[in-house]
């Protein structure tokens, strides 16, 4: 795989965690996400809740200073943000985090298995210690 296979914008359609058995324990078709991978070896990840609720005070601002506490914490709840750079090899993609939501993520590498079929890109996570993964279906967006 090459990373000229990856470049482009991709749009979640469904994630799934699997067990060992290969059986899908959870699944979850309703998030808005997007994730980003340029020709240069960046990617960029935007991950949240399906039609979360709007905050008081933020509109035409591209932070949440104005909204109260609870509301930025609600809007937070479940949201997966990070930027880095990525590579590839051993068809996995290694997102080497440099800014992220959660501070905990800077300087680590998220490591992801790569399968790619036309415009579908699937990314699973490495099977923790009893066999169970992640697995996240995306979507290459036609270019503008």
């Amino acid at each position: 795989m090459k990373r000229e296979d990856m470049v482009g914008v991709y749009r979640q359609l469904g994630e799934d965690a699997v067990n060992a058995a290969g059986e899908i324990t959870y699944t979850n078709n309703e998030r808005n996400s997007q994730i980003m991978y340029s020709p240069d070896g960046y990617v960029g990840v935007f991950s949240g809740p399906a039609n979360r609720k709007k905050v008081s005070g933020s509109d035409n601002r591209t932070d949440l200073n104005c909204a109260s506490v609870e509301e930025r914490a609600a809007a937070a709840a479940n949201l997966t943000c990070y930027g880095g750079h990525y590579e590839l090899k051993d068809g996995s993609v290694f997102h080497h985090i440099e800014m992220a939501l959660n501070p905990n993520l800077i300087g680590q590498t998220l490591i992801r298995r790569v399968h790619i079929d036309g415009a579908d890109l699937t990314l699973s996570s490495v099977p923790d210690k009893d066999g169970n993964y992640r697995r996240i279906k995306w979507r290459r967006v036609p270019g503008k």
